[in-house]
């Protein structure tokens, strides 16, 4: 019986060691991601696209979470390693820290999902102005030729917005961007329109992955606490 439980006991140890080395990694590449999402987002900071909240709310997550994960991992594996029950203590609260952040996250994402949206449509017809205008802005226009290039797409909803405001479709919404441009051969897609079909596009795929890894942080949460116990019984 006492064999039994002893193997028990390092099956389960050695399963949450590999739960929270995968804790550990995916700490690392949530923080990778910010970073490079920090790089390539600063050209539409610089150029007031968007709203702070919707531009770097996402990437100040992601690096959170990546931090969060990473004290989860460093604790857990501590822990394990050091037998130390102080430091397992403080992986369980760290995990159901972690874990009602993301559902709360999710919840928050799902409800303003649309705000998004309407938050990059007045964005976008205001910096058109600043970058082509009379007084055009070196870092606005910078940041609007990488977006109408990036995502093939021209002004807020198309061609019309430029009309609208009296300016000429700029090269940035053609294919290559030529010296000139027209409505004829410039892209009809409106860039509110073509990031939130982005979005729309990797939404579901993150809310699933989302899911997953919330179910299997719960998972790894009940194992902790089971083998808490079990080596307190032990003792």
């Amino acid at each position: 019986m006492g064999c039994c439980g002893s193997c028990c006991e390092n099956l389960l140890r050695f399963i949450l060691f590999l739960f929270n080395l995968g804790l550990l990694g995916a700490g690392i590449a949530l923080l990778i991601v910010g970073g490079i999402a920090a790089k390539e987002f600063q050209d539409f900071a610089d150029a007031n696209l968007f709203e702070s909240r919707y531009l770097w709310g996402p990437v100040a997550l992601a690096l959170t979470v990546g931090v969060l994960l990473l004290l989860v991992g460093l604790f857990g594996v501590g822990g394990l390693c050091c037998k130390n029950k102080c430091m397992l203590k403080a992986f369980i609260i760290f995990l159901i820290i972690l874990i009602i952040l993301e559902l709360t996250v999710m919840i928050l994402a799902f409800v303003y999902r649309d705000q998004g949206e309407t938050s990059a449509k007045n964005g976008i017809k205001t910096a058109m102005t600043n970058a082509y205008g009379s007084s055009a802005n070196t870092k606005t226009k910078k940041a609007m030729d990488k977006l109408q290039q990036t995502f093939e797409c021209c002004g807020s909803n198309g061609t019309a917005d430029y009309f609208d405001a009296r300016l000429s479709v700029p090269p940035a919404c053609c294919p290559g961007k030529p010296d000139t441009c027209s409505s004829l051969t410039a892209y009809t897609t409106g860039c509110s329109s073509a990031l939130f079909a982005k979005f729309q596009k990797y939404t579901v795929g993150i809310f699933v992955v989302c899911i997953i890894f919330v179910i299997l942080q719960i998972i790894g949460l009940i194992l902790a606490i089971k083998f808490l116990n079990e080596d307190s019984d032990g003792k």
